[in-house]
């Protein structure tokens, strides 16, 4: 849809495309980014939430994706880049090699993070402005070996490959002069739907998308270290976002 009429965004507003904005975390940031009178281009293969300046409805073919989100980008101001670019699509499968499930939860896997984080990285090459940001999204358990988990790890490890390759030059890789490259390596995030899964877990380990929020904000104004994979620690409440790179 278009853009609805907003107040005017204040001086120093940012421009942000949020890829899996339907998501917990991406309605919440939504939300967040909102507040602050940013202009937020929100993507998803499900449905945007309101709080998006503009939304963009995308196909399950990466391509396709791509195409759409590049599609939008281009009918706005040539001269305005994307200040960030978030992935923050979510994803989560179970099983091990005897579990009937495990290629289609695989390709889920692979289409919801893997397959999202080339699409923005395409994107922020494209529409991404000079020392901007790109934030993928990776996962605490991405180096651990985990048997239950043989559709989720490899695929989450394989994102944060795809992250150190694109920091280790952000320009030879393709990206802006001075572009910087992060990962968000949560434990579990405490979304609706990890509430409704387990329900019985101690959820005072459990991130507050709030507390994402804030951080990955702070990224977007400037704090992020290129390179970093930001692992956050709660414990009681109180969270610190750990470099583990």
């Amino acid at each position: 849809h278009l853009p609805s009429p907003r107040r005017p965004s204040p001086p120093g507003a940012m421009r942000v495309l949020l890829l899996g904005a339907g998501g917990g975390l991406g309605r919440a940031l939504s939300r967040a980014l909102q507040r602050k009178r940013w202009t937020t281009f929100g993507a998803d293969v499900a449905a945007c939430p309101a709080e998006v300046s503009v939304a963009i409805p995308l196909p399950k073919q990466p391509q396709g994706q791509l195409d759409a989100i590049a599609g939008a980008l281009a009918q706005q101001d040539a001269a305005a880049r994307l200040d960030a670019v978030v992935n923050c699509s979510g994803g989560f499968a179970m099983g091990n090699a005897a579990s009937v499930d495990l290629l289609a939860g695989a390709e889920a896997m692979v289409g919801s993070s893997l397959y999202s984080s080339l699409v923005s990285a395409r994107v922020a090459a494209g529409f991404l402005r000079p020392g901007g940001l790109l934030v993928l999204p990776g996962a605490a358990a991405a180096p651990l070996a985990l048997p239950g988990l043989l559709p989720y790890v490899p695929v989450k490890a394989a994102v944060h490959s795809l992250a150190r390759s694109l920091a280790a030059d952000p320009t030879e890789a393709g990206l802006p002069e001075g572009a910087k490259v992060v990962t968000l390596a949560p434990v579990t995030l405490d979304t609706p739907m990890n509430r409704e899964a387990m329900p019985d877990a101690d959820h005072s380990t459990w991130t507050p998308l709030d507390t994402v929020c804030e951080e990955v904000i702070a990224w977007v104004e400037g704090s992020a270290e290129n390179g970093a994979i930001y692992e956050p620690r709660t414990a009681q409440g109180a969270t610190k976002f750990v470099n583990v790179a």
